[in-house]
């Protein structure tokens, strides 16, 4: 009797789960279910306990009397927040400009380190609703002193970050550029600039986040133009 030759059994491997348009749009759909269902409890309650304890308007408004005056009022408010919206962007770029100049400064030279990290740390560590009407004093009244309250917000973590990020680079890169006769500047932007790239973009997304921030105080003090001044 002949034995017949047994043939090995493939196994059978379960399909893999193809993601559709259609799945992700659901997926999508209710990642922001939540949020938004949070939202409309939140501004529901608020509603209502305004409402409930006649809480009056220049002490908490309601969210439908918020809603009523932005849209009576909306060409206004818009030119406003344009104003400062322009104030914080220019404050921003001057913060980043001189962020990074000072941290490579820093950086490539200990002697610049030990002159320049005390007087950032001291500034970094006065108030600054303390000296804003210093600003006022030195700058004027108007733009000029909303810039550089933003540019007083902004250019620490800039600084910081643009440091972190250049001192932490690899030494073997920076070594691997010296017997080439590279200059040590070309040296830093051919291997220390691109590892510290996201150190420096977070200290930036700091930043942006403070922008906001000291144009509106900076408008408090020194402006009659501007968001905080609505």
């Amino acid at each position: 009797m002949s034995v017949g030759t047994t043939q090995p059994i493939a196994a059978v491997e379960p399909a893999a789960s193809v993601k559709t348009p259609a799945s992700g749009a659901s997926n999508l759909a209710a990642g922001m279910l939540w949020p938004l269902l949070s939202g409309a409890i939140g501004l529901a309650l608020w509603e209502g306990l305004v409402r409930l304890f006649k809480v009056p308007v220049f002490i908490l408004p309601a969210p439908s009397q918020v809603i009523v005056t932005i849209v009576e009022q909306w060409w206004y408010l818009l030119s406003q927040l344009a104003i400062t919206t322009f104030a914080a962007g220019l404050g921003l770029v001057m913060a980043i400009v001189f962020g990074l100049a000072a941290g490579a400064a820093i950086t490539a030279s200990r002697l610049v380190d030990r002159m320049l990290t005390p007087w950032l740390v001291i500034a970094h560590a006065v108030p600054k609703v303390v000296i804003a009407p210093l600003f006022l004093v030195w700058f004027g009244f108007g733009l000029q002193s909303e810039m550089f309250f933003v540019v007083a917000f902004t250019f620490f973590p800039v600084i910081v970050n643009t440091v972190t990020g250049l001192k932490s680079a690899d030494p073997e890169q920076i070594l691997m550029c010296a017997p080439w006769g590279r200059r040590p500047s070309r040296s830093c932007e051919k291997s220390s600039f691109p590892s510290a790239l996201p150190s420096i973009c977070a200290g930036i997304k700091l930043a942006v986040t403070l922008a906001p921030v000291g144009a509106v105080i900076g408008e408090f003090v020194a402006s009659t133009r501007g968001w905080a001044t609505c």
